[in-house]
């Protein structure tokens, strides 16, 4: 009896002192897991009754940019330096200096600017260090992503007041002297407002999904979204992708392939050297893998049938549909398509 009553007591103050020091922070993760599964059952949803006619076109207040291009670099800077409430950044490779600094001159002019980096980058861990201690020098709220949510962060966002960069590539000089990459800007209040908000639950660390028709999201739904648009293609699909690395997004290519769709992929020239098995087993399935020699390669996108474009951070790896943060478009705009157009057949 006395035992009974002692365990009583010992299981009273451990329970007792557990919630007198951790408490709170129980019923905040109990809540946030809660938010978790309700966004999770909502996206489930959204992702079953998801069709492409609902994809909307967002006419003036988009616009596509193309690298290599050192004017867009300094009208990016213009950009920052005219921001009159907030600029935030996600991004996985942050080491482009004029932006850097300009983004130093908006917080100084109180302009509420936050900064979210990728503090592993494959192969070269500390290439954000010296942004991000220049940052936080400063007194700009700069973090790291957090690494229990995805393996990386592989996204490439800015947020300025009223307006979002989607980028294909990382905010380095490369990106805007050698490289071939897209930028979509947009300017249509409620999905900036959407974006915003995806970047405030990556900023606090929570692992929320936020769903958008037009949106492509990895870890949550990039991987549905993007075979599903492939496989809506009737006649044609043009992509742009460094190099392939998932075999279940291979294969869904070659299905297509073989019921009459013409496929004409650009790769990155390397990967084509590299791989010439792989490259002859799409010649065998009808699909012409070209390498991209003027520029280095880095974009990733994805035109079907001239009506639909996917613009984005996504590649067509394992890693990057299923375990990082990627952030990509869908984008449904005659004018933008014949652009996209245009320098697909220049590069091919």
């Amino acid at each position: 009896m006395k035992n009974k009553i002692f365990q009583i007591v010992c299981l009273f103050i451990f329970f007792s002192l557990f919630w007198y020091f951790f408490g709170d922070e129980y019923w905040e993760y109990r809540d946030l897991w809660k938010q978790e599964q309700e966004y999770r059952e909502s996206l489930n949803i959204a992702l079953e009754g998801f069709q492409f006619e609902n994809i909307e076109e967002f006419w003036d207040n988009i616009q596509l940019f193309h690298t290599p291009n050192l004017h867009l670099l300094h009208d990016i800077v213009k950009q920052i330096d005219k921001a009159k409430d907030k600029i935030y950044v996600e991004v996985y490779i942050f080491t482009e200096r004029d932006m850097r600094d300009a983004l130093i001159r908006a917080h100084r002019r109180w302009v509420d600017v936050k900064i979210l980096l990728e503090n592993n980058p494959y192969k070269a861990p500390y290439l954000n260090d010296k942004h991000y201690q220049a940052f936080k020098d400063v007194g700009i709220d700069v973090r790291w992503s957090d690494p229990l949510n995805y393996s990386l962060n592989h996204a490439k966002m800015m947020i300025i007041d009223q307006s979002v960069y989607i980028s294909t590539g990382n905010f380095s000089y490369s990106l805007f002297k050698y490289n071939r990459d897209f930028l979509v800007l947009f300017r249509e209040r409620d999905f900036v407002e959407k974006l915003e908000e995806l970047f405030l639950w990556d900023f606090q660390h929570k692992n929320i999904w936020i769903y958008d028709e037009n949106l492509v999201l990895s870890p949550s739904y990039s991987r549905d979204r993007l075979t599903r648009l492939i496989s809506s293609a009737e006649e044609t699909i043009d992509f742009y992708f460094p190099y392939i690395a998932d075999d279940d997004f291979r294969d869904s290519l070659f299905d297509i392939a073989k019921s009459g769709v013409t496929i004409r992929g650009i790769v990155e020239e390397k990967f084509y050297k590299e791989n010439s098995d792989m490259v002859s087993d799409f010649a065998k399935q009808g699909i012409a893998l070209s390498p991209l020699k003027s520029d280095k390669l880095h974009a990733k996108a994805i035109n079907v049938d001239d009506k639909y474009l996917y613009v984005g951070s996504i590649n067509f790896s394992t890693y990057s549909f299923d375990e990082n943060r990627e952030i990509g478009l869908i984008i449904k705009d005659s004018a933008i398509m014949k652009n996209f157009t245009e320098i697909f057949e220049s590069d091919l």
